[in-house]
């Protein structure tokens, strides 16, 4: 049977305040969802009227149209952006194919149930050997005060409305992990997603 073309996988680790790892998981992604596809879409039949599912610089669900001849994504999230790059949620139910967003992204920040998103660390995408890959990984610190739970990640690219300069958040991947974990106060979880192109 031939591998799939492509792929691919994550890598969930939680430590305590003491740096000390709690928890491991990593497992095949299995749900690249319709922004996926509508990226590509988008390449091939960008105009004014074209748009896209995303996340603000607020964690708030909205849509923008993308304008041409504009280079519009990339995978760094940051301050401007943290929602671009890996993104973490409180939800457990299973992914759809259909929806753009995680289930219920936990924002970027400090208070109750927030957690602090650090920029992401891509590398440059390997093809010395089959397959290549590509890999990116972002660390979240829980200084809310309190625990904060984890049930869904998700991988997305930023999207760049560069008429208007604003960076958005469109998400391409989404998983749910085997169970929901929890990040204590002072903690940090860090997500790794690799992905793979055979040929």
């Amino acid at each position: 049977m031939p591998k799939p073309l492509l792929t691919a996988r994550y890598r969930v680790v939680v430590r305590d305040a003491q740096r000390r790892i709690k928890y491991i998981e990593e497992a095949p992604s299995k749900s690249f969802i319709l922004n996926f596809l509508y990226l590509w879409w988008l390449n091939l039949n960008l105009n004014e009227t074209d748009s896209i599912s995303v996340v603000n610089t607020s964690g708030q669900e909205t849509t923008m149209v993308l304008y041409q001849p504009m280079g519009w994504y990339k995978f760094v999230g940051g301050a401007a952006a943290p929602y671009s790059g890996i993104q973490v949620g409180s939800g457990t139910s299973a992914p759809s194919a259909s929806s753009p967003y995680l289930e219920s992204l936990i924002v970027n920040g400090t208070n109750p149930g927030q957690l602090e998103y650090s920029a992401d660390n891509p590398t440059s995408p390997s093809v010395s050997s089959n397959p290549g890959t590509l890999v990116d990984s972002k660390t979240f610190t829980n200084n809310s005060g309190g625990t904060v739970t984890v049930g869904e990640i998700g991988f997305a690219v930023q999207a760049n409305n560069g008429s208007e300069g604003i960076h958005m958040a469109a998400l391409i991947i989404h998983d749910v992990l085997s169970s929901t974990v929890s990040v204590p106060n002072g903690g940090t979880i860090t997500v790794t997603y690799t992905l793979q192109v055979n040929t």
